[in-house]
């Protein structure tokens, strides 16, 4: 049958030609059918077509947020961080748990954005977004009727949206620039993102790490970027309100080396340091080292985010770290007044002293809370919406609670009177804001935090009961809570008991009778030394303002350590300048400078005496050491400012003032003063720019009584208000 056998053969040759036409046209269907990503140029024409400018040319106004094209960037750019996954299994793992993954999807800030949304509408959100979810920013989705897909939304702080990053300016509130994201950058500056493979990344490391690594992610400036914040005027249509300043905190602490005036000296640290520490790699990351890696929990103080999604690893690792010894409490002293007797016993150290207590006795313990190794203030950031404060216990033999402050009531809400570290923000009808509607707030009535490594002084009086008999145990503990009851039943539209954190706490057992010192055998090795003991109770009243008690302190602090001595010393001369006890000041600071000529901080202080008695160039060359020293020193670039002033030294005036702007481009001393040596110099364009900046920037003169008036409709939250104030207890059941 040869016939057929050819037909078939002629069958089989037209249909494999037929396939082959079939595949031929299959892929030239596929490669006509795939578009290819537009341009950016074309993409941002395309994105300004319909989107709102409200806020003038920039389009990610009122953020600071820019991009280094100063357009939009295409939403598909922000690579899911499940690619950085297949590698980088760790760091991914980590991440997804994060405040910074969750930082847009999370309930507690979801219903926040979404009030401002509703009620001053989405073009507003920009100013939030640049830090809690840079894609929707930058690829231009929040406009009104956008129609773009968000699939960035899940990812908030995206690997590949913080890895992007250019430059930070200073300024806060995404003060950074964005760059075009790319998965490699060439030696010529090729950057590439799509249709690059896993394994191109691995054959070409040094171009992966040239797009996603730089110096800048390392920087104190970069985490800052963000962890600033202000409302601004087109945000509150008021004027400039400044949040929080973590950043310039932390340039201005011991740990950044860049200042002589804390009161301890610490080694340096960074937000890396402190925040990404390494840990195992369990899941192999090829970024590991030695099987560890720089961690990317970012552990800080948010624990309601954990909490809300079950995640026990990142909520324990959030625990630790506020229970690693970040801050200091301390039952330090005090004050016994018998019935009928005017004189009080003053005792302290509390468990070094001897004193006798009786029934009827009048006690004011005094404590001391001090941030040990924190490099910016505690608490940090938004202080008005969640709570840290002090819970304080005195209870007798039989466990039965006789005083208490501080503690969270069955309702769920804080005691009203406990000493809290917090922020109250009033709005414009005097009310309280209590559910963080930034764009709302016209005043500050309270704003009370601990800088780094300075101390805060807590009195708390009771009496002693008439039938007292054997020990009272006082119980001192800072308690920390994410969020205010408040906050949280407003978010999640329901009542939880989120988790309170006991990140420090301190004990002392008071017998009714004779109290002696407590035997060094039973003092733990770790205890705090006595000199600092002193010195941090001295810190505390410098920063009440009482300075006489605060110079008693120090000096005993200086008879119990010869090697701290010159530092305890010179914070003696701090409270004698603020008592215009020049000279006295001038001795101790004449020797702690002869003994060592290279003391910053005695020679500024000492420059500060020099003005007083109005020896300029003694002053003047004090400070010049110091900026020899600590160039970027904020306090002796403005006092070097001031003398270069007095000298009618203009341009050397301008200098520094400029230089301090460079560190904070909002430095509110700064600008005034700019605007005061431009007038002089005949630059009145520049003074009137620097005028019309120091005019947003000041506090408004209204916004104080204001404040005041709610204060005295919230007599509860006045005491805390004040720097020196005693919580009165009253006996429980009485």
């Amino acid at each position: 049958m040869p016939g057929l056998t050819l037909k078939r053969h002629r069958y089989a040759v037209a249909a494999f030609g037929i396939c082959l036409s079939l595949i031929v046209c299959l892929i030239a269907f596929r490669t006509s059918a795939r578009v290819d990503p537009p341009s950016d140029a074309a993409y941002a024409e395309n994105i300004s077509k319909n989107y709102d400018f409200k806020f003038g040319p920039n389009p990610f106004a009122p953020s600071n947020a820019t991009s280094t094209s100063g357009t939009f960037i295409p939403g598909e750019k922000f690579i899911s961080s499940t690619r950085c996954g297949t590698c980088h299994t760790d760091a991914h793992a980590q991440w997804r748990q994060s405040a910074h993954s969750n930082a847009f999807r999370e309930p507690f800030y979801q219903k926040n954005v979404k009030d401002l949304q509703s009620q001053k509408g989405i073009e507003f959100t920009r100013h939030c977004e640049s830090c809690h979810n840079p894609a929707a920013l930058f690829s231009g989705a929040l406009t009104k009727e956008a129609k773009l897909k968000r699939p960035f939304d899940d990812e908030g702080v995206s690997c590949i949206s913080c890895h992007s990053i250019q430059a930070a300016t200073g300024r806060g509130i995404g003060g950074y620039v964005m760059g075009e994201p790319a998965l490699l950058v060439k030696e010529d500056g090729t950057r590439l993102l799509f249709d690059v493979t896993d394994q191109q990344i691995l054959d070409d490391i040094p171009s992966h790490r040239r797009a996603m690594m730089r110096p800048l992610l390392k920087a104190a400036e970069f985490c800052a970027a963000c962890h600033k914040s202000q409302v601004p005027k087109d945000l509150n249509d008021y004027k400039f309100i400044r949040a929080f300043s973590v950043g310039d905190e932390y340039q201005m602490s011991s740990f950044s080396k860049e200042s002589p005036h804390p009161y301890y000296v610490r080694d340096k640290e960074t937000c890396n340091s402190c925040h990404m520490k390494r840990e195992p790699a369990p899941l192999f990351d090829v970024s590991a080292k030695e099987g560890k890696l720089a961690t990317h929990r970012w552990a800080a103080a948010n624990t309601a985010i954990p909490y809300f999604y079950g995640w026990p690893e990142q909520l324990d690792a959030v625990t630790k770290f506020l229970e690693n010894d970040a801050l200091g409490i301390d039952i330090f002293a005090i004050r016994r007044k018998a019935q009928g007797i005017s004189e009080e016993q003053f005792v302290a150290p509390l468990n070094r002293g001897s004193f006798t207590i009786k029934p009827a006795d009048r006690i004011m313990a005094e404590v001391v809370v001090t941030n040990k190794n924190i490099g910016h203030s505690f608490p940090p950031e938004l202080r008005d919406f969640y709570e840290a404060y002090v819970e304080f216990t005195v209870t007798n033999d039989a466990g039965e609670t006789l005083y208490h402050s501080g503690f969270i009531k069955p309702n769920g809400f804080l005691d009203e009177s406990a000493h809290n570290y917090k922020t109250y923000l009033v709005k414009a009808d005097g009310s309280y804001n209590d559910k963080h509607h930034i764009w709302r707030t016209r005043g500050i009535a309270q704003n009370n935090q601990i800088q780094s490594g300075r101390s805060d002084l807590v009195r708390y009086q009771f009496r002693v009961p008439e039938q007292a008999s054997g020990t009272l145990h006082l119980q001192a503990r800072l308690q920390y809570r994410r969020f205010t009851r408040v906050f949280s039943d407003y978010a999640l539209g329901k009542s939880l008991d989120y988790p309170t954190v006991t990140m420090t706490s301190a004990q002392y057992a008071m017998r009714i009778g004779a109290n002696g010192p407590v035997p060094a055998a039973e003092i733990p090795k770790s205890a705090m030394p006595d000199w600092r003991r002193w010195n941090n109770y001295g810190i505390a009243l410098i920063d009440q303002k009482q300075y006489p008690i605060a110079i008693d302190a120090f000096i005993r602090a200086a008879a119990l350590d010869e090697k701290y001595r010159p530092v305890a010393q010179i914070n003696q001369a701090i409270g004698l300048i603020e008592l215009d006890q020049y000279d006295q000041a001038s001795r101790l600071l004449e020797a702690v400078v002869k003994a060592n000529p290279d003391n910053m901080r005695a020679l500024f202080q000492q420059a500060r005496v020099f003005i007083r008695r109005g020896q300029l160039d003694e002053a003047e060359a004090n400070i010049r050491r110091v900026l020899a020293a600590y160039p970027r020193d904020r306090m002796s670039l403005q006092q070097l400012g001031e003398l270069c002033k007095i000298k009618h030294d203009f341009s050397g005036a301008r200098e520094c003032y400029e230089k301090i702007l460079a560190i904070d481009p909002e430095d509110l001393g700064a600008h005034y003063n700019l605007m005061l040596v431009f007038r002089k110099l005949g630059l009145k364009d520049e003074a009137k720019r620097e005028s019309k900046i120091f005019a947003d920037l000041k506090d408004d003169p209204g916004a104080l009584p204001l404040a005041n008036m709610f204060l005295r409709k919230h007599p509860e939250m006045s005491n805390e208000s004040v720097f020196w104030h005693i919580h009165d207890l009253p006996l429980i059941g009485q």
